[in-house]
Parts: C-alpha cells; sequence; structure tokens
C-alpha cells in the first residue's frame, strides 16, 4: 500500500464583511440587477432596465413605508414582480415582519401600483402589455436581502413565503482584487445569472482601449467620458468626464440638486462632490446625473449601459458587453 504526505500552508487571502450601509447595498444592486435574478435572459440588452429604488407605499396599519428596490424578473417563461427589503447587518424577525406588512397592504396600494405599472410598461418587455400587466403587479414576491440571517427568521419567512438573499463583501489581501458573495438563502432567487464585467476585461478582448472615449446624448446635449483608470479591475463601473461635459454638468448643478429634492434622492450630492474633485463617478450616477440636468431619453436610467456609445467603434456600449460575454 502506498502512503502520501502532503504539506499544506494556510494562507489568510482576504476577508468576508457587510457593505457599510443599506445605501451602499442599493447602489450596488441597481448597477448589478442580475445579482438579484432581475434580468431577462432573451433580452439583447446587457443589464435591463429592471430596478427602482425607494418606492413608497403602505404598511398593514396603514402606516407609511418605503420599499428599498423594485425589480422585475423572468421565472418560466413568466415575469416575476420582487419587492426587496434591504439590512446592512442581520436579518431578524423583524425585518420579516416589516416585508410582510408591505406585502399584505399591497392588495390596497394604488399610488405605488401606478407607478410601477407605467416603469414596467416603458420597458416593453415580451407580452408584456396592458391585459396582462396587472396580474403581474398584483402578484409580488417579497425579498429579504442582508450578510446574515438569524435561524428564528429563516423559519418565520419560509412560512410566510418571502424569500432572502445573502450578500456580502470580500474584500482580497490584494488590492486589485474584489469580490460579491451571493447565495440563496431561503427559496430561489438568484438562479443563473449573467457575468459580471470590468473595463479590464473589454480591454484584454481587444473591444476598447483604455484611452477610448464614451458618449452619452440628451437632446442637443453630448457628454463625453473615459473608463475611471483607477477602477479598470473592478465590477462596479466608474466613468471620468472630459472638462467641457464636467463643466456642463456643473453649471446645471442647482437644477440637479432641485430635481434630486423633489425625488427625495440623496446620491446626486455625492455624485457632484466626485465630478468637482475631478474623481469618476459610477456608471449608474453618472447617466443619473445627465438625466437630471438634460433630461431624456427616460427616467429609467438605472440601465446605464444602454445609453452610452463608443466614440471609436459607434457600438453601444451594451453591445460591447454582450460581445464579451459570448
Amino acid at each position: 500500500m502506498e502512503s502520501e504526505i502532503w504539506r499544506v500552508q494556510t494562507e489568510k487571502i482576504g476577508s468576508l464583511e457587510a457593505f457599510k450601509s443599506e445605501r451602499d447595498m442599493e447602489s450596488f444592486l441597481m448597477n448589478n440587477p442580475a445579482i438579484v435574478g432581475c434580468w431577462d435572459p432573451e433580452s439583447e440588452a446587457a443589464m435591463p432596465a429592471l430596478i427602482r429604488e425607494q418606492i413608497s407605499t403602505i404598511t398593514e396599519k396603514k402606516g407609511k413605508g418605503r420599499m428599498d428596490l423594485v425589480g422585475i424578473a423572468k421565472t418560466d417563461n413568466e415575469y416575476e414582480l420582487r419587492l426587496f427589503e434591504l439590512k446592512a447587518f442581520e436579518i431578524t424577525e423583524s425585518a420579516v415582519e416589516q416585508l410582510d406588512s408591505y406585502l399584505k397592504a399591497w392588495e390596497k396600494e394604488k399610488s405605488a401600483k401606478s407607478k410601477i405599472r407605467k416603469w414596467i410598461l416603458s420597458l416593453h418587455l415580451d407580452d408584456v402589455d396592458e391585459i396582462n400587466v396587472d396580474k403581474i403587479i398584483n402578484n409580488p414576491v417579497g425579498v429579504l436581502i442582508g450578510p446574515k440571517f438569524q435561524p428564528e427568521a429563516i423559519s418565520k419567512a419560509y412560512k410566510l413565503k418571502i424569500r432572502g438573499i445573502r450578500l456580502a463583501r470580500f474584500r482580497s489581501e490584494a488590492k486589485s482584487e474584489y469580490y460579491v458573495i451571493i447565495e440563496d438563502q431561503i427559496g430561489n432567487i438568484v438562479g443563473s445569472t449573467k457575468k459580471y464585467w470590468s473595463w479590464r476585461e473589454l480591454i484584454k478582448a481587444g473591444l476598447i482601449q483604455p484611452s477610448d472615449s464614451f458618449y452619452i446624448s440628451f437632446k442637443d446635449n453630448k457628454l463625453v467620458a473615459k473608463p475611471d483608470p483607477n477602477y479598470l479591475d473592478y465590477n462596479w463601473i466608474r466613468l471620468i468626464f472630459d472638462d467641457t461635459s464636467r463643466n456642463a454638468l456643473l453649471e446645471r448643478e442647482e437644477e440637479i440638486k432641485r430635481k434630486a429634492d423633489n425625488n427625495a434622492k440623496k446620491w446626486p450630492y455625492k455624485s457632484l462632490s466626485s465630478l468637482k474633485n475631478g474623481e469618476g463617478v459610477w456608471l449608474s450616477n453618472a447617466t443619473g446625473l445627465c438625466y437630471l440636468a438634460f433630461g431624456g431619453p427616460t427616467a429609467s436610467y438605472w440601465n446605464p449601459t444602454w445609453y452610452w456609445r463608443h466614440e471609436r467603434s459607434g457600438k453601444w456600449l451594451s453591445d460591447l458587453v454582450t460581445e464579451l460575454k459570448r
């Protein structure tokens, strides 16, 4: 009988940590909706606009509430509306009860349903029209998202048919490596997700160069930006506007802030600060700044790749990402 002796060396490669805040989680998920199953596998767009943030609603006791995210997923050839509740820390029974309250009150909800209805129809999804959209809206699925679930919370959510996703970050000892841990905790939500992408992957595939420009057009305004050289390896995509576009946006700073305040949005303030400092802006936020400054083409700007065009090739960024994933 042959014996083998192996020497195993233990080495720390990184650490698992929660997101810093619910807003941090929200921003990440709006940029990566496929993580929570909100994408259409048959769509030509690399990242369909299937998430909306902070929808005001009522609770079961007729109090005011606010859902963190609302999205749509395609399962078994049917679309499913998902109401997400995010928690930066542990998911407790209280979080389950909060989401259950929203779901029970949803039947009598009018304002939020009207907004969601218009939004879904604006996406022009296959086989979704004025006739059958209400079936989707009236049968939402509740989903809890957090870095850890208490056993009691899992048991309670399971009984109430609420689903759950564990979401946390893995930060490698190597500064250029950054990962997200995502797994179904209750029920099936994640499913098959698309491969995420980075500027570096597009560069390695020969689809773009690091110095290439991308532009987005709003009415008669053309705004130009380049990949942030400090974030080429990250799945959180950042852009740096050129001086002309940067100045054009800052000239409309008060207009951007006014619209942000009217819609209870805080992210434009941080993005404007980054803009003033010549720093990169997250892709979705860059798109959002352009929308708030100049309007159009649609309020659903959380599908950012759809609107940016590669200046050298003339291809949409979404098409380049699709080529990368083939």
